[in-house]
């Protein structure tokens, strides 16, 4: 008797049914990104319910904006985002090998091949790839190294001015921070509809001073951040009637004007607060010549804080004596009001190795593309600075196959560990498919010459087809973003070979009592 049989309206697949739905899923969403792979990918416009638009040929922004409901594609989905995460780059190879490795072990088992074998071969096929990956391993050991300007370049799809502003960025960071576990380059890009792309050196708050008689500019200041309101502490309403709660809230008051005094004897020139800054205060810091800016959300106040040293304190430590109180500030070189985008630019001094980068445009759609060309950009950079660089256009994989073949199994994991060599093969294919040529043939030629000059970067020339050595052409990949990369696809194939079947839970019913 199956579990069908003693279930009461539940759904269930057997191992060979759930096997085939779940491939059938993984392929789909492969088919989705495949065709935006390479330098002669093209991209892949997204509709939204209500008519919105976007277009791109990012793969984790496709996938992670479609609507998918299947649970074996969520897998690969959540796969990709976290590929996306922890290296930025690198998620449609991810998602391509993955779903070649699904589709080869379903392959495999549907020919009678045990699944268990199967797995077992693709675990020591992915172990033995990425051997073979730390091999082809080019350090890159100065941020002048022209690896890291082409592995920008081809990230930023060969937009060079915006690969250019990320090199810049990288540069005045400088080496030691680039390498901090919680410094992400990436996160230095910001999208601002209308303007020119460009790189400041300092920070920008989207917000405006609360009032329009504040400076305009102020150079060589201090600043402060107030995670909290610049207010009073309020007191209850019913206090407020008796003349002790009445004289307590007098005296809350003075106590802050007071303290808003002390902060311009330290030579505060603008307070940036997350949340409300109450009338009297915005009214005594246009008297005393301060800027104050309300609302300013938490990334960008973080920002500000890292880039001038100020510490975030709440309107309790404006009582602290002045000694202890200027420690929390900030340095800053320039504040500019900019009246055309509604933003104060905030220009750190020359130490701080503070940048922002700009991704600019004349539409929302553009602007926000351009955004995710420079993030992909700099997350490569970061990653090439992290792990150095191995050959690109697919040639590195192509050479971990061939190797991988002269070297097989000898018992029926061999049929799982095939899959892994078919899997590598693919973004080539894809590569060439998305150029106009014949993938089998090229892949042919591919293997052929790198076997006869044992080199592993010898690849297609996108542009004319030719079977050239890519490292010289300047087409190098980061290493982390293969590792993870050749990582997340083993362990997509190994999750989705191991379901053995499908199950619908029942959905839970919730009484009225409880619900009451």
């Amino acid at each position: 008797m199956s579990v069908k049989d003693v279930t009461d309206c539940t759904e269930v697949d057997q191992y060979m049914a759930a096997l085939v739905t779940n491939c059938g899923a993984i392929r789909a969403i492969t088919e989705a990104v495949q065709g935006t792979l390479g330098p002669k990918g093209l991209d892949c416009m997204l509709v939204d319910p209500f008519g919105g638009i976007m277009v791109t040929n990012d793969g984790v922004t496709i996938l992670k904006t479609m609507d998918v409901n299947h649970p074996a594609a969520r897998i690969l989905i959540s796969a990709a985002e976290y590929q996306e995460k922890q290296v930025g780059d690198g998620t449609t190879t991810a998602t391509i090998i993955a779903g070649t490795l699904v589709s080869e072990g379903v392959n495999q088992v549907l020919k009678g091949v045990p699944v268990i074998r199967v797995i077992e071969g693709i675990r020591l096929g992915v172990a033995r790839a990425l051997e073979f990956l730390a091999e082809l391993k080019t350090p890159v050991e100065d941020l002048t190294s022209p690896i890291l300007h082409k592995i920008a370049l081809i990230a930023a799809r060969e937009h060079h001015d915006l690969a250019n502003l990320v090199i810049e960025a990288a540069r005045i960071i400088g080496p030691e921070r680039l390498i901090a576990e919680e410094f992400k380059l990436a996160d230095q890009v910001i999208a601002i509809e209308g303007s020119e792309s460009a790189l400041i050196r300092g920070t920008i708050i989207n917000r405006m001073p609360m009032n329009p008689e504040m400076p305009r500019r102020l150079q060589k200041t201090r600043i402060l951040i107030i995670d909290d309101a610049l207010e009073p502490l309020k007191i209850d309403n019913e206090a407020l009637t008796t003349e002790t709660g009445f004289n307590h809230q007098l005296h809350k008051e003075q106590e802050l004007i007071a303290n808003i005094k002390k902060i311009a004897d330290l030579g505060i020139g603008a307070i940036f607060a997350d949340r409300f800054i109450c009338d009297f205060a915005e009214d005594l810091l246009t008297d005393l010549g301060i800027i104050g800016v309300q609302g300013v959300s938490g990334d960008e106040w973080h920002r500000l804080a890292e880039m001038t040293g100020a510490r975030p304190i709440k309107r309790g430590s404006l009582s602290k004596p002045p000694a202890d109180l200027e420690p929390l500030t900030g340095e800053i070189e320039q504040l500019v009001i900019n009246d055309k985008f509604r933003q104060i630019r905030i220009f750190g001094k020359p130490n701080q190795n503070y940048v922002t980068m700009i991704a600019g445009a004349n539409t929302k759609e553009v602007v926000g593309e351009k955004e995710r060309i420079m993030k992909d950009a700099a997350s490569a950079l970061q990653a090439a600075w992290l792990g150095g660089a191995v050959p690109g256009g697919g040639s590195a994989e192509m050479s971990i196959a061939r190797r991988m073949n002269e070297k097989p199994l000898r018992d029926m994991a061999y049929y799982g560990y095939h899959c892994v060599i078919e899997a590598l093969k693919k973004p080539l294919i894809q590569i060439c498919t998305n150029a106009g040529f014949n993938p089998l043939e090229k892949v042919a030629e591919v293997l052929g010459r790198q076997e006869q000059l044992d080199s592993n970067a010898i690849g297609v020339n996108c542009d004319t087809g030719a079977i050239e050595d890519l490292s010289q052409l300047g087409i190098w990949d980061p290493y982390l973003v293969k590792y993870q990369a050749i990582k997340t696809a083993g362990e997509v194939g190994e999750a989705i070979l191991r379901i053995n079947m499908i199950i619908k839970m029942k959905e839970e019913k919730v009484h009225h009592d409880e619900k009451t």
